[in-house]
């Protein structure tokens, strides 16, 4: 009887193995995946999203990583196959996987969603209504991620409104100072108060908005006395105080980092086309399209039209400017600057 027990122990020892096997590549099948925008992989299980990210215990070595929004390119996870689908619609980048992404992000925020999941849909949310020019909804997203946790937005800069469309900016700013009553001293207060002050300009009230930027400008906050000089230079070209504006970004320079370059360009190239100075003023905007593309695009193709505007004062040739406007049409559709560089196309009659 020894042989025969011995054979049924040996037929128990595979099968647990066989078992142990299936169970460990089923758990690998399913196994959650991030990649980064700079092609870097984890494959494991999403156990949460904290500031520094979105928390993966990897598989291979059970250590937990956390990795920052801003930088996940893709998100697998078996366990939401919506997530999955919305993801793969969403990387095509065209206008109709876009709008179905879309669909499928908020399919997910009206359902019983992990926070993990909720928040880093905000996250996609946020980042596409930027790129389509959708800043209330954007706004909304921004509002969504700094409530839940306030250093998730640390990174983030709200874009930039766009002028001549009044209802909407009126419907930002509302939403911005009511935000504002209970942000108190978060970290992200400071970005809803640059917000505020830009809309106000665009409202047409500079004047107003500049007792705002006195006490931003003593903060003890590094990062919002750079927010704010940006601000008094912004607001005095607004007020066309264009020799104290270029002062002001003069003085401003040494303390900001390299994050505020497409500011500085962008402001110093406005300045010096005022000051008549429109050559050195358009390569100013250009680094704007040339050197930060994708921050902002209704920044750059303002940026765009105002180099055209540059180059035709300074009477560079037709073709060339042609090409400067034509790059704002092209590449930043629906945009109020690729707006304005349109009309001059037509009107150079090259449209």
């Amino acid at each position: 009887m020894r042989p025969c027990h011995s054979s049924r122990k040996s037929a128990g020892t595979i099968l647990a193995a066989v078992i142990a096997v299936v169970l460990a590549a089923a758990t690998a099948a399913q196994a959650d995946k991030v990649r980064t925008v700079s092609g870097i992989g984890y494959e494991g299980q999403i156990t949460g999203l904290r500031a520094e990210g979105l928390v993966i215990k990897k598989a291979a070595s059970g250590d937990s990583v956390a990795v920052p929004l801003t930088q996940i390119k893709e998100v697998v996870a078996d366990r939401f196959p919506d997530l999955t689908r919305a993801e793969e619609a969403y990387a095509k980048g065209d206008a109709k996987s876009v709008a179905e992404a879309e669909r499928i992000y908020r399919t997910i925020l009206a359902r019983d969603a992990p926070d993990w999941l909720r928040l880093l849909v905000h996250s996609r949310m946020y980042k596409f209504y930027c790129d389509s020019g959708r800043l209330l909804d954007a706004l909304d997203a921004y509002l969504a991620l700094a409530r839940a946790e306030p250093r998730l937005v640390a990174d983030l800069r709200l874009p930039s409104p766009t002028p001549n469309a009044s209802e909407a900016n009126q419907a930002m700013l509302r939403k911005v100072t009511q935000a504002l009553q209970s942000a108190g001293n978060q970290p992200y207060a400071a970005e809803l108060k640059n917000l505020q002050v830009t809309l106000i300009v665009l409202e047409g009230k500079p004047e107003e908005a500049l007792p705002l930027i006195q006490p931003l400008l003593k903060s003890p906050d590094a990062r919002v006395r750079a927010m704010a000089m940006i601000k008094q230079v912004e607001l005095l070209v607004r007020l066309k105080k264009f020799d104290e504006a270029a002062k002001r970004l003069d003085e401003a320079v040494p303390s900001l980092d390299a994050g505020y370059a497409p500011d500085v360009a962008f402001w110093r190239g406005q300045i010096l086309k005022e000051q008549g100075r429109y050559l050195d003023a358009a390569i100013e905007l250009m680094r704007l399209p040339i050197l930060y593309s994708t921050r902002d695009r209704n920044r750059t193709a303002e940026a765009l039209w105002l180099a055209g505007q540059a180059m035709e004062s300074g009477k560079v040739s037709r073709q060339e400017v042609v090409t400067v406007y034509k790059e704002a049409v092209d590449r930043y559709a629906g945009t109020a600057g690729a707006d304005k560089a349109k009309r001059e196309l037509v009107r150079l009659g090259a449209s």
